[in-house]
Protein backbone atom coordinates (compact mmCIF):
# COMPACT_ATOMS: atom_id res chain seq x y z
CA UNK A 1 0.00 0.00 0.00
CA UNK A 2 1.28 3.41 -0.71
CA UNK A 3 1.48 5.88 1.73
CA UNK A 4 -0.42 9.18 0.68
CA UNK A 5 1.45 11.26 3.09
CA UNK A 6 5.09 9.84 1.25
CA UNK A 7 6.88 11.53 -1.67
CA UNK A 8 6.56 9.72 -4.86
CA UNK A 9 9.95 9.35 -5.30
CA UNK A 10 9.44 8.26 -8.91
CA UNK A 11 6.92 10.80 -10.06
CA UNK A 12 8.94 13.49 -8.79
CA UNK A 13 11.76 12.51 -10.90
CA UNK A 14 9.48 12.60 -13.58
CA UNK A 15 7.86 15.95 -13.08
CA UNK A 16 11.62 17.58 -11.78
CA UNK A 17 11.89 19.28 -15.15
CA UNK A 18 8.70 20.59 -15.02
CA UNK A 19 8.59 22.38 -11.30
CA UNK A 20 10.47 24.84 -10.03
CA UNK A 21 11.19 26.06 -6.54
CA UNK A 22 11.79 29.52 -7.76
CA UNK A 23 8.82 31.55 -8.22
CA UNK A 24 8.24 33.09 -11.87
CA UNK A 25 8.77 36.54 -12.71
CA UNK A 26 10.01 38.97 -15.69
CA UNK A 27 13.00 40.74 -15.69
CA UNK A 28 12.75 44.48 -14.39
CA UNK A 29 14.72 47.04 -17.10
CA UNK A 30 17.17 48.68 -15.21
CA UNK A 31 16.60 52.46 -15.49
CA UNK A 32 19.79 54.58 -14.77
CA UNK A 33 19.67 57.11 -17.31
CA UNK A 34 18.18 60.45 -16.41
CA UNK A 35 16.37 62.35 -19.48
CA UNK A 36 15.89 65.96 -20.26
CA UNK A 37 12.42 66.09 -19.27
CA UNK A 38 13.38 64.56 -15.77
CA UNK A 39 14.76 67.72 -14.46
CA UNK A 40 12.92 69.38 -11.87
CA UNK A 41 12.08 72.32 -13.53
CA UNK A 42 8.95 69.71 -15.66
CA UNK A 43 8.07 68.91 -11.92
CA UNK A 44 7.09 72.55 -11.43
CA UNK A 45 5.04 72.28 -14.63
CA UNK A 46 3.28 69.59 -13.34
CA UNK A 47 2.69 70.28 -9.93
CA UNK A 48 2.47 74.18 -10.49
CA UNK A 49 0.87 74.30 -13.41
CA UNK A 50 -1.52 70.99 -14.31
CA UNK A 51 -2.36 69.69 -10.95
CA UNK A 52 -3.38 73.26 -9.47
CA UNK A 53 -5.45 74.23 -12.35
CA UNK A 54 -7.33 70.43 -12.04
CA UNK A 55 -7.56 70.29 -8.43
CA UNK A 56 -9.04 74.07 -8.90
CA UNK A 57 -11.61 73.11 -11.65
CA UNK A 58 -12.52 70.09 -9.41
CA UNK A 59 -13.53 72.23 -6.66
CA UNK A 60 -16.05 74.49 -8.54
CA UNK A 61 -17.06 71.25 -11.27
CA UNK A 62 -16.99 68.04 -9.11
CA UNK A 63 -17.82 65.25 -11.38
CA UNK A 64 -20.89 63.94 -10.41
CA UNK A 65 -20.08 60.09 -11.85
CA UNK A 66 -16.21 60.78 -9.59
CA UNK A 67 -14.58 59.76 -12.42
CA UNK A 68 -11.89 62.41 -13.82
CA UNK A 69 -11.29 61.80 -17.59
CA UNK A 70 -8.30 62.98 -19.10
CA UNK A 71 -6.71 62.90 -22.78
CA UNK A 72 -2.82 62.91 -22.93
CA UNK A 73 0.14 61.96 -24.10
CA UNK A 74 2.00 60.48 -20.59
CA UNK A 75 5.24 58.79 -22.05
CA UNK A 76 6.81 55.33 -21.19
CA UNK A 77 6.87 55.89 -17.68
CA UNK A 78 3.89 57.02 -17.21
CA UNK A 79 5.09 59.61 -14.74
CA UNK A 80 1.72 62.42 -15.15
CA UNK A 81 -0.71 59.52 -14.45
CA UNK A 82 1.09 58.65 -11.46
CA UNK A 83 1.08 61.93 -10.15
CA UNK A 84 -2.21 62.44 -10.78
CA UNK A 85 -3.29 59.55 -8.98
CA UNK A 86 -1.17 59.93 -5.86
CA UNK A 87 -2.02 63.81 -5.75
CA UNK A 88 -5.49 64.35 -6.87
CA UNK A 89 -7.66 61.17 -7.58
CA UNK A 90 -6.71 59.46 -4.35
CA UNK A 91 -7.01 62.27 -1.92
CA UNK A 92 -10.51 62.76 -3.21
CA UNK A 93 -11.25 59.23 -4.19
CA UNK A 94 -11.65 59.96 -7.85
CA UNK A 95 -11.27 57.53 -10.64
CA UNK A 96 -8.97 58.63 -13.20
CA UNK A 97 -10.17 57.24 -16.83
CA UNK A 98 -7.34 58.19 -19.15
CA UNK A 99 -6.51 57.75 -22.59
CA UNK A 100 -3.27 58.02 -23.54
CA UNK A 101 -1.12 57.88 -26.80
CA UNK A 102 2.17 56.18 -27.56
CA UNK A 103 3.47 56.17 -30.97
CA UNK A 104 6.81 54.51 -29.93
CA UNK A 105 5.38 51.86 -27.62
CA UNK A 106 6.92 48.81 -30.05
CA UNK A 107 10.44 49.84 -31.06
CA UNK A 108 12.34 47.12 -29.22
CA UNK A 109 12.35 44.24 -26.43
CA UNK A 110 13.95 46.51 -23.62
CA UNK A 111 11.29 49.55 -24.50
CA UNK A 112 8.46 47.16 -25.14
CA UNK A 113 9.33 45.66 -21.52
CA UNK A 114 9.64 48.75 -19.55
CA UNK A 115 6.51 50.13 -20.82
CA UNK A 116 4.83 47.15 -19.95
CA UNK A 117 5.85 47.01 -16.58
CA UNK A 118 4.65 50.63 -15.93
CA UNK A 119 1.71 49.94 -17.78
CA UNK A 120 0.72 46.85 -15.23
CA UNK A 121 1.77 49.21 -12.19
CA UNK A 122 -0.57 52.50 -13.18
CA UNK A 123 -3.87 49.60 -13.78
CA UNK A 124 -2.88 47.87 -10.33
CA UNK A 125 -3.26 51.64 -8.74
CA UNK A 126 -6.68 51.97 -6.88
CA UNK A 127 -8.24 55.24 -8.60
CA UNK A 128 -7.61 53.83 -12.07
CA UNK A 129 -10.60 52.90 -14.11
CA UNK A 130 -10.33 49.60 -15.77
CA UNK A 131 -11.27 51.86 -19.07
CA UNK A 132 -8.50 53.50 -19.33
CA UNK A 133 -6.41 52.54 -22.12
CA UNK A 134 -2.99 53.38 -23.85
CA UNK A 135 -3.15 52.56 -27.59
CA UNK A 136 -0.09 52.69 -29.90
CA UNK A 137 -1.25 55.84 -32.15
CA UNK A 138 0.17 59.01 -32.69
CA UNK A 139 -1.87 61.86 -31.21
CA UNK A 140 -2.42 63.32 -34.54
CA UNK A 141 -4.25 60.15 -35.91
CA UNK A 142 -7.39 61.75 -34.29
CA UNK A 143 -7.71 63.89 -37.22
CA UNK A 144 -8.81 61.43 -39.07
CA UNK A 145 -12.51 60.74 -38.93
CA UNK A 146 -12.47 56.91 -39.39
CA UNK A 147 -8.97 56.36 -37.31
CA UNK A 148 -8.63 53.93 -34.27
CA UNK A 149 -7.66 57.28 -32.39
CA UNK A 150 -10.84 59.21 -33.13
CA UNK A 151 -13.13 56.18 -32.31
CA UNK A 152 -11.69 55.63 -28.80
CA UNK A 153 -11.46 59.42 -28.36
CA UNK A 154 -14.88 60.20 -29.46
CA UNK A 155 -15.75 56.81 -27.20
CA UNK A 156 -14.26 58.16 -24.18
CA UNK A 157 -15.02 61.76 -24.26
CA UNK A 158 -15.79 64.61 -23.63
CA UNK A 159 -12.73 64.78 -21.17
CA UNK A 160 -12.37 66.62 -18.00
CA UNK A 161 -8.63 67.30 -19.44
CA UNK A 162 -6.82 67.69 -22.32
CA UNK A 163 -3.02 67.50 -22.16
CA UNK A 164 -0.86 68.50 -25.21
CA UNK A 165 2.53 67.63 -23.74
CA UNK A 166 4.50 67.97 -27.20
CA UNK A 167 8.98 68.37 -27.45
CA UNK A 168 8.17 69.57 -30.71
CA UNK A 169 6.30 72.50 -31.82
CA UNK A 170 2.61 72.58 -32.60
CA UNK A 171 2.84 74.31 -35.57
CA UNK A 172 6.22 73.11 -37.20
CA UNK A 173 3.97 71.93 -40.27
CA UNK A 174 2.16 73.42 -43.00
CA UNK A 175 -1.44 73.66 -43.12
CA UNK A 176 -1.43 72.01 -46.30
CA UNK A 177 1.56 69.65 -45.51
CA UNK A 178 0.06 66.46 -44.26
CA UNK A 179 -3.41 64.67 -44.19
CA UNK A 180 -3.14 64.70 -40.70
CA UNK A 181 -1.44 67.46 -38.35
CA UNK A 182 -2.04 68.89 -34.68
CA UNK A 183 -4.32 71.71 -36.93
CA UNK A 184 -6.83 69.23 -37.78
CA UNK A 185 -6.51 67.21 -34.31
CA UNK A 186 -6.81 70.27 -32.07
CA UNK A 187 -9.82 71.58 -34.26
CA UNK A 188 -11.38 68.06 -34.48
CA UNK A 189 -10.68 67.87 -29.88
CA UNK A 190 -12.66 71.09 -29.49
CA UNK A 191 -15.78 70.06 -31.74
CA UNK A 192 -15.74 66.74 -29.54
CA UNK A 193 -15.80 69.01 -26.14
CA UNK A 194 -18.42 71.57 -27.82
CA UNK A 195 -20.84 68.72 -26.33
CA UNK A 196 -19.49 69.63 -22.53
CA UNK A 197 -21.81 71.98 -20.40
CA UNK A 198 -18.79 72.48 -18.21
CA UNK A 199 -15.85 74.10 -18.49
CA UNK A 200 -12.36 71.71 -19.08
CA UNK A 201 -8.73 72.53 -19.16
CA UNK A 202 -6.59 71.93 -22.33
CA UNK A 203 -2.70 72.33 -21.62
CA UNK A 204 -0.54 72.61 -24.23
CA UNK A 205 3.16 72.13 -24.37
CA UNK A 206 5.01 73.50 -27.61
CA UNK A 207 7.95 74.97 -29.10
CA UNK A 208 8.01 78.67 -29.87
CA UNK A 209 11.39 79.42 -31.42
CA UNK A 210 11.31 80.77 -34.71
CA UNK A 211 13.12 77.35 -36.22
CA UNK A 212 10.22 75.45 -34.99
CA UNK A 213 7.57 77.27 -36.18
CA UNK A 214 6.27 77.30 -40.08
CA UNK A 215 6.51 79.89 -41.54
CA UNK A 216 2.98 80.66 -43.44
CA UNK A 217 1.90 79.07 -39.71
CA UNK A 218 3.48 81.92 -37.90
CA UNK A 219 2.52 84.50 -40.70
CA UNK A 220 -1.47 83.78 -39.87
CA UNK A 221 -1.28 84.07 -36.52
CA UNK A 222 0.43 87.53 -36.59
CA UNK A 223 -2.51 88.90 -39.00
CA UNK A 224 -5.00 87.70 -36.03
CA UNK A 225 -2.81 90.17 -33.53
CA UNK A 226 -2.42 92.68 -36.53
CA UNK A 227 -6.18 92.42 -37.21
CA UNK A 228 -6.75 92.87 -33.24
CA UNK A 229 -5.01 95.99 -33.35
CA UNK A 230 -6.58 97.80 -36.03
CA UNK A 231 -10.30 96.62 -34.71
CA UNK A 232 -9.74 96.79 -31.06
CA UNK A 233 -8.70 99.87 -29.03
CA UNK A 234 -8.84 98.24 -26.02
CA UNK A 235 -6.33 95.48 -27.00
CA UNK A 236 -4.36 98.12 -28.86
CA UNK A 237 -3.81 99.79 -25.85
CA UNK A 238 -3.02 97.03 -24.06
CA UNK A 239 -0.31 95.92 -26.52
CA UNK A 240 0.96 98.93 -26.37
CA UNK A 241 1.29 99.03 -22.40
CA UNK A 242 2.86 96.02 -22.37
CA UNK A 243 5.14 95.01 -25.51
CA UNK A 244 4.58 98.62 -26.60
CA UNK A 245 3.57 97.13 -30.14
CA UNK A 246 0.73 99.49 -31.33
CA UNK A 247 0.72 99.15 -35.13
CA UNK A 248 1.81 97.09 -38.01
CA UNK A 249 5.58 98.82 -37.84
CA UNK A 250 5.86 98.12 -33.75
CA UNK A 251 4.50 94.50 -34.68
CA UNK A 252 7.30 93.57 -37.16
CA UNK A 253 10.33 95.03 -34.80
CA UNK A 254 8.67 92.95 -31.84
CA UNK A 255 8.74 89.84 -34.15
CA UNK A 256 12.01 90.17 -34.98
CA UNK A 257 12.81 89.79 -31.45
CA UNK A 258 13.20 86.02 -29.34
CA UNK A 259 10.45 86.62 -26.94
CA UNK A 260 8.62 88.78 -29.48
CA UNK A 261 8.23 86.19 -31.53
CA UNK A 262 6.70 83.67 -29.03
CA UNK A 263 4.51 86.00 -27.35
CA UNK A 264 3.06 86.70 -30.89
CA UNK A 265 3.09 83.32 -31.67
CA UNK A 266 1.14 82.20 -28.38
CA UNK A 267 -1.29 85.25 -28.58
CA UNK A 268 -2.37 84.23 -32.26
CA UNK A 269 -2.38 80.40 -30.73
CA UNK A 270 -4.80 81.42 -28.13
CA UNK A 271 -7.00 83.48 -30.33
CA UNK A 272 -7.17 80.86 -33.32
CA UNK A 273 -8.53 78.73 -30.20
CA UNK A 274 -10.95 81.25 -28.59
CA UNK A 275 -12.31 81.36 -32.65
CA UNK A 276 -12.50 77.80 -32.69
CA UNK A 277 -14.76 78.21 -29.64
CA UNK A 278 -17.13 81.06 -30.55
CA UNK A 279 -17.87 79.45 -33.84
CA UNK A 280 -19.75 76.38 -31.74
CA UNK A 281 -23.08 76.54 -31.11
CA UNK A 282 -23.38 77.02 -28.03
CA UNK A 283 -20.39 79.18 -27.91
CA UNK A 284 -17.38 78.99 -25.57
CA UNK A 285 -15.05 81.54 -24.13
CA UNK A 286 -11.26 80.43 -23.84
CA UNK A 287 -9.74 82.13 -20.77
CA UNK A 288 -5.41 81.66 -20.69
CA UNK A 289 -5.29 80.62 -17.03
CA UNK A 290 -0.98 80.81 -17.15
CA UNK A 291 1.90 80.48 -18.80
CA UNK A 292 5.35 79.00 -17.79
CA UNK A 293 8.40 77.96 -19.82
CA UNK A 294 11.96 77.32 -20.21
CA UNK A 295 15.25 76.91 -22.57
CA UNK A 296 15.94 73.77 -24.32
CA UNK A 297 17.66 75.48 -27.17
CA UNK A 298 21.40 75.52 -26.05
CA UNK A 299 21.02 79.20 -27.54
CA UNK A 300 18.06 80.57 -26.65
CA UNK A 301 18.34 83.67 -24.34
CA UNK A 302 14.50 83.19 -23.39
CA UNK A 303 12.37 80.16 -22.88
CA UNK A 304 11.56 78.72 -26.18
CA UNK A 305 9.51 75.25 -24.49
CA UNK A 306 5.95 76.91 -23.44
CA UNK A 307 3.44 75.24 -21.70
CA UNK A 308 0.04 77.13 -21.63
CA UNK A 309 -2.93 76.38 -19.76
CA UNK A 310 -6.19 77.17 -21.25
CA UNK A 311 -9.80 76.93 -19.27
CA UNK A 312 -12.50 76.63 -22.32
CA UNK A 313 -15.67 77.76 -21.06
CA UNK A 314 -18.99 76.70 -22.53
CA UNK A 315 -21.64 79.63 -22.53
CA UNK A 316 -24.94 78.35 -22.31
CA UNK A 317 -27.77 80.80 -23.81
CA UNK A 318 -31.11 80.41 -25.72
CA UNK A 319 -30.96 80.79 -29.79
CA UNK A 320 -32.22 83.32 -31.59
CA UNK A 321 -35.83 83.54 -32.16
CA UNK A 322 -36.23 84.57 -36.09
CA UNK A 323 -40.03 84.46 -35.53
CA UNK A 324 -39.43 87.47 -32.67
CA UNK A 325 -41.72 86.10 -29.72
CA UNK A 326 -38.55 85.42 -27.99
CA UNK A 327 -37.38 88.72 -28.25
CA UNK A 328 -34.17 88.94 -25.86
CA UNK A 329 -30.95 89.48 -27.65
CA UNK A 330 -28.61 86.38 -27.10
CA UNK A 331 -25.21 87.34 -25.17
CA UNK A 332 -22.35 86.47 -27.19
CA UNK A 333 -18.71 86.10 -26.42
CA UNK A 334 -17.22 89.68 -26.78
CA UNK A 335 -14.03 88.36 -28.29
CA UNK A 336 -12.59 92.11 -27.84
CA UNK A 337 -12.21 91.85 -24.18
CA UNK A 338 -11.20 88.52 -24.34
CA UNK A 339 -8.16 89.15 -26.37
CA UNK A 340 -7.40 91.91 -23.91
CA UNK A 341 -7.57 89.49 -20.83
CA UNK A 342 -5.07 87.50 -22.52
CA UNK A 343 -2.40 89.82 -23.40
CA UNK A 344 -2.41 90.81 -19.11
CA UNK A 345 -1.82 87.14 -19.14
CA UNK A 346 1.27 86.66 -21.88
CA UNK A 347 3.00 89.88 -19.82
CA UNK A 348 2.95 87.89 -16.73
CA UNK A 349 4.40 83.99 -17.84
CA UNK A 350 7.04 82.44 -15.78
CA UNK A 351 10.66 81.82 -16.52
CA UNK A 352 11.17 78.22 -14.68
CA UNK A 353 14.93 78.45 -14.88
CA UNK A 354 14.98 82.21 -13.37
CA UNK A 355 12.53 80.97 -10.85
CA UNK A 356 14.16 77.62 -9.66
CA UNK A 357 17.29 79.41 -9.41
CA UNK A 358 16.33 82.36 -7.34
CA UNK A 359 14.40 80.40 -5.26
CA UNK A 360 16.19 77.35 -3.18
CA UNK A 361 13.42 76.39 -1.39
CA UNK A 362 10.97 75.53 -4.18
CA UNK A 363 14.11 74.41 -6.58
CA UNK A 364 14.77 71.71 -3.71
CA UNK A 365 11.04 70.97 -3.32
CA UNK A 366 11.16 70.12 -6.85
CA UNK A 367 14.48 67.94 -6.52
CA UNK A 368 12.50 65.94 -3.92
CA UNK A 369 9.03 65.12 -5.70
CA UNK A 370 10.95 65.34 -8.92
CA UNK A 371 12.97 62.35 -7.45
CA UNK A 372 10.10 60.42 -5.25
CA UNK A 373 8.06 60.28 -9.11
CA UNK A 374 10.91 58.91 -10.67
CA UNK A 375 11.77 56.28 -7.56
CA UNK A 376 8.09 54.87 -8.12
CA UNK A 377 9.09 54.30 -12.11
CA UNK A 378 11.99 52.14 -10.90
CA UNK A 379 14.71 55.09 -11.58
CA UNK A 380 17.80 54.48 -8.98
CA UNK A 381 17.21 58.03 -7.14
CA UNK A 382 20.54 58.06 -5.72
CA UNK A 383 22.84 60.62 -7.50
CA UNK A 384 19.24 62.30 -8.76
CA UNK A 385 20.44 65.99 -6.99
CA UNK A 386 23.97 65.05 -8.36
CA UNK A 387 22.69 64.84 -11.93
CA UNK A 388 20.34 67.94 -11.25
CA UNK A 389 23.51 69.49 -10.33
CA UNK A 390 25.68 69.03 -12.74
CA UNK A 391 22.82 70.27 -15.54
CA UNK A 392 22.31 73.25 -13.50
CA UNK A 393 25.91 74.41 -13.99
CA UNK A 394 25.97 73.25 -17.40
CA UNK A 395 23.05 75.61 -18.15
CA UNK A 396 25.21 78.34 -16.04
CA UNK A 397 27.64 77.92 -18.33
CA UNK A 398 25.74 78.45 -21.72
CA UNK A 399 23.74 81.41 -20.11
CA UNK A 400 27.10 82.82 -19.11
CA UNK A 401 28.87 82.35 -22.49
CA UNK A 402 25.42 83.92 -23.94
CA UNK A 403 25.77 87.08 -22.07
CA UNK A 404 29.61 87.78 -23.11
CA UNK A 405 28.68 87.28 -26.32
CA UNK A 406 25.69 89.76 -26.52
CA UNK A 407 28.13 92.42 -24.65
CA UNK A 408 31.43 91.35 -27.21
CA UNK A 409 28.30 92.11 -30.02
CA UNK A 410 27.40 94.96 -28.29
CA UNK A 411 30.76 96.50 -28.28
CA UNK A 412 31.33 95.71 -31.91
CA UNK A 413 28.61 97.37 -33.10
CA UNK A 414 29.60 100.06 -30.88
CA UNK A 415 33.04 100.20 -32.61
CA UNK A 416 32.11 99.95 -35.46
CA UNK A 417 29.46 103.54 -35.08
CA UNK A 418 32.54 104.72 -33.66
CA UNK A 419 34.75 104.14 -36.74
CA UNK A 420 31.40 105.32 -38.63
CA UNK A 421 31.41 108.90 -37.05
CA UNK A 422 35.66 109.06 -37.46
CA UNK A 423 35.12 108.41 -41.04
CA UNK A 424 32.34 111.07 -41.21
CA UNK A 425 34.85 113.60 -39.61
CA UNK A 426 37.53 114.11 -42.33
CA UNK A 427 33.68 115.21 -44.47
CA UNK A 428 32.47 117.78 -41.49
CA UNK A 429 34.56 118.88 -38.71
CA UNK A 430 34.06 122.26 -36.02
CA UNK A 431 37.51 124.20 -35.25
CA UNK A 432 37.62 126.40 -32.35
CA UNK A 433 36.87 129.83 -34.20
CA UNK A 434 35.54 128.61 -37.49
CA UNK A 435 31.98 127.63 -38.77
CA UNK A 436 31.36 124.12 -40.22
CA UNK A 437 33.94 123.34 -43.07
CA UNK A 438 32.56 120.91 -45.54
CA UNK A 439 34.16 118.43 -47.05
CA UNK A 440 37.60 118.65 -45.64
CA UNK A 441 40.38 116.09 -46.13
CA UNK A 442 42.73 115.54 -43.54
CA UNK A 443 45.82 116.93 -44.90
CA UNK A 444 44.23 120.62 -44.96
CA UNK A 445 42.50 119.98 -41.35
CA UNK A 446 46.55 119.23 -40.38
CA UNK A 447 47.33 122.51 -41.91
CA UNK A 448 44.36 124.51 -39.76
CA UNK A 449 45.67 122.78 -36.80
CA UNK A 450 49.48 124.24 -37.14
CA UNK A 451 48.11 127.55 -37.85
Amino acid sequence: MTNLNQPDSQNDDLTDDLTSSESYGYEMPQKKKFLPWHKPRKQYVREMQWTRLIEGLLSEYYPADKVIKYLGLPGDDLLDLRYFHDTICEPKELKLQFLGFNKGMAPGKAHEASLEISLDEINRLKYVDNKSELIPDDFIQIAGEKSLAWTKSSDMGPFDVINIDLCDSIAKAGVTEFEEDHYKTLNRLMMLQSFRKKPWLLFLTTRTNKNSINEQVFDTLKRVYLDNLNKCKGFSDKSTENFYVSNEVDLNDYCNKENGFSNIFLMGLSKWILGIGVNHNPQSGVEIKNIMGYKVNADANHPDLVSIALQINPIMVAPVDKIGLAHKTAELIDECSKAVEMLDKLASQEDIDQLLKSNTETNNLMIQHSSELLKKARYDTTNYEGWVKIEAEKLDRKNQAQAQATVSEARLKATERSTHDESDFSDKVRLSGLKVVGKIDLETLNRFKKK
